[in-house]
């Protein structure tokens, strides 16, 4: 349970008794009373806290640093002092050191009539009023230090602010509102039911709906099940899960629904309050306020009645009552892998949680993980497909357009593309346009001396914004306003080269003056809700062109939509990763998946300047099977998942430290009698990919084992070498996603 302990004098500190025992080193003069608990019954039960010590156990970490991860902010405060009945509030100062005083208020306390709890209202956030750009005046350097906070991180209390960016803060802050470019906004959320039904076939089960129902339902009562749901696009898988939790929640138990996105996980709660008028339904999310977080945190820690929750993959840390159904939609996507602060898998945390609570654990997906689908033929996992779409709608054919031959001539638009664009918008259909890169212009060419303008902390290139005027590093975040001076002959003339989202969002409303053209990036929906605005908007006939990055391929269904071009199909394919031809295979399967999914028959275009790779046949054909046993193929020749563990050791220091040589030798002898020791095969220390982001170097061990306990065991043979040295700053993922 949480207490309070003192730490000094007069300060105190918000803890977590686990075990009622005293190591041996600690002697009696070292100890100290608690001072105060923050409950009368613990908050946490014993399943809770072994299911956070397994994931604290599987990187290596401690159950603290853990613990300190998945407790809402508010809950790992320091109270302000004692709330009485009239919730008026006691500061504890009143009581330290006075035994007394201690004891009339233990009493108090026991008899239901005193609590702890914060004096100060839930403060106000300061959010950006208005998208760029803003008019502000580039002298005005502060201003627009906090406008880029604020648009970067979203809405922030006006504290932060200042610990960002400093005292001075204040005054630019108070210009801003001013302004109007900026505004106050509560940290209060709410949760609103959907007003309508999301479902166009009115809740009636297809006959690939129905077969998948009668292979899953029954398995709601056999115990731990781990079946992998594979349909293709647009076959309704999402109903499945819903009736699959209607029929857990009528066994009396709780029900567990992920999604990789916060706008697929809100689709989804707004299906499931149509679906499930009567029943509890939750949505829970990272961005969430830290209040609200608080208050759901704590009704799960002392509800017993079964539930729904849908979210994202930080839902998985709810103290969810007795689960019987887990749902991964999306399981392929790489977002529900955490590969910062605490790395965890939320594939390998549903799995352990529908084993403890012997419940039925669904991943669903039309192209499944490769390892998933492995497991799946090895009978590891129950396979139940779906083969057909719902209703009358079809697969939708699927081109593939040759660049070098057919280059672009309308903006980033091939010849056929645009006159396909053009007719689909005269017919009064809707297209969706995908290119995956975001801002207005990835690079920028110095017009005198032709160098590229570079993050001065990173060794990438500024991202051009234009509607925000500013070049943005993608990795730290820094910006600089437009046009910089080059560093190389200080010229101020540059050469915008390539394109993002923003630049073909406006060619688009340049060129094709009657349409509306909305745009779904990570820039456009920097404000809580404005991905469900935008994609409201394109659902409900506001817009006929949505351009977009990877976000448009993920679980959105657009029955007006019937034609879906990809601008550069070759991103991504030459990436340094085993995994990037699974990914591109991935990604334009599911874009072309979003076309063609209502009563009309749906085009795909992809630009590509390779159309001889190996993949395209199997996107053409949607054909999952064929790929996956080419994919399969080259991973069990060179000897990546799922034939072997992997395991990924990264490290970087400052890149200034004079060590680093000595450091670095240091290490790969130490690297060589670990590989030996225990059986695996390292490969490294290198350069990582971004070699340097944020003024630090980064290196990488790639590591390879039978096992995972032989990759824990060879990194922790290195790891006194690299706790040694105070510069350097380490983590071990095992079984990486990100391999950059």
């Amino acid at each position: 349970m949480r207490v309070l302990v003192p730490m000094g004098r007069v300060n105190k500190l918000c803890c977590a008794v686990l075990e009622r025992s005293i190591p041996a080193s600690c002697s009696e003069k070292q100890l100290k009373p608690i001072f105060w608990p923050l409950e009368k019954e613990p908050l946490l039960n014993p399943d809770y806290l072994e299911m956070l010590e397994k994931v604290a156990a599987r990187q290596l970490t401690t159950l603290a640093r853990v613990l300190a991860f998945v407790i809402p902010a508010p809950l790992r405060r320091v109270p302000d002092g004692w709330r009485d009945e009239k919730n008026s509030i006691i500061p504890f100062s009143r009581g330290w050191g006075r035994e007394e005083v201690l004891f009339r208020l233990a009493e108090r306390w026991t008899q239901g009539r005193l609590d702890t709890g914060v004096s100060r209202r839930e403060g106000f956030l300061v959010a950006a009023a208005k998208e760029p750009p803003w008019p502000i005046r580039p002298q005005a350097r502060v201003q627009w230090a906090v406008m880029d906070l604020l648009y970067a991180h979203g809405p922030m209390p006006g504290a932060g602010i200042r610990a960002e960016l400093g005292q001075g803060s204040g005054k630019a802050l108070k210009a801003l509102l001013d302004k109007g470019l900026a505004r106050y906004c509560s940290r209060e959320e709410e949760e609103e039911r959907g007003k309508y039904e999301v479902f166009g076939q009115g809740f009636c089960f297809s006959p690939g709906q129905q077969k998948a129902l009668e292979l899953l339902g029954p398995k709601l009562q056999e115990g731990f099940r781990a079946c992998l749901l594979h349909g293709i696009t647009g076959s309704g898988k999402s109903l499945v899960y819903l009736e699959l939790a209607r029929q857990c929640l009528e066994m009396g138990r709780s029900a567990i629904i992920l999604a990789p996105e916060i706008a697929i996980a809100r689709n989804l709660y707004q299906q499931a309050c149509s679906y499930l008028s009567r029943a509890r339904v939750f949505l829970h999310h990272g961005s969430k306020s830290p209040r609200s977080k608080e208050k759901f945190f704590v009704e799960l820690c002392s509800g017993k009645s079964p539930i729904l929750l849908v979210g994202t993959r930080s839902a998985l840390f709810m103290p969810v009552q007795d689960a019987g159904l887990i749902v991964l939609d999306e399981e392929h996507d790489e977002s529900f892998k955490q590969d910062q602060s605490i790395i965890y898998q939320a594939k390998e945390v549903a799995w352990y949680l529908a084993a403890r609570d012997n419940a039925l654990l669904v991943l669903g997906s039309a192209t499944p993980d490769v390892k998933t689908y492995y497991a799946a033929g090895k009978g590891q996992v129950k396979l139940v497909e779906m083969q057909h779409r719902i209703g009358t709608s079809s697969l939708p054919e699927v081109e593939f357009v040759d660049l070098k031959e057919e280059p672009a001539v309308f903006g980033a638009l091939a010849k056929t593309c645009a006159e396909s664009l053009q007719e689909t918008v005269k017919r009064g259909e809707q297209a969706v346009i995908m290119h995956n890169r975001r801002g207005y212009s990835p690079v920028l060419m110095c017009k005198a001396c032709s160098e590229t303008v570079k993050c001065q902390s990173c060794r990438v290139g500024l991202t051009y914004h234009k509607k925000r005027n500013r070049m943005v590093c993608h990795y730290c975040g820094i910006s600089i306003s437009f046009p910089p001076i080059c560093g190389h002959c200080r010229g101020s003339e540059f050469i915008p080269v390539g394109q993002g989202t923003e630049k073909v969002e406006e060619f688009l409303t340049r060129h094709l003056p009657e349409t509306t053209v909305l745009r779904l990036d990570r820039d456009s929906t920097r404000s809580p809700g404005k991905s469900e605005k935008i994609l409201q908007a394109f659902a409900s006939g506001e817009a006929q062109v949505l351009v977009g990055t990877q976000m448009l391929s993920k679980g959105h269904s657009f029955p007006e939509v019937t034609l879906a071009i990809v601008l550069d199909g070759d991103l991504g394919l030459g990436l340094p990763d085993y995994r990037s031809t699974e990914r591109v295979f991935q990604l334009l399967v599911q874009l072309s998946g979003r076309s063609g999914r209502g009563e009309k028959p749906g085009k795909v275009y992809i630009q590509t300047r390779n159309p001889q790779h190996f993949c395209w046949q199997y996107i053409r054909d949607c054909n999952y099977k064929g790929f996956f046993e080419q994919e399969i193929s080259r991973r069990q020749k060179f000897g990546y998942p799922p034939f072997v563990k992997l395991g990924m050791i990264r490290f970087s220091f400052p890149d200034t430290w004079n060590g680093s040589a000595d450091f670095l030798a240091g290490l790969r002898q130490r690297a060589k009698q670990a590989a030996a020791a225990h059986g695996v095969k390292l490969l490294g220390p290198a350069p990582a990919v971004l070699s340097r982001l944020k003024n630090r170097e980064r290196y990488q061990f790639l590591v390879k084992a039978g096992d995972w306990s032989g990759i824990k065991k060879a990194y922790l043979e290195m790891y006194p070498l690299f706790q040694h040295h105070r510069q350097v700053r380490v983590s071990l993922d095992l079984d990486p996603l990100n391999m950059l």
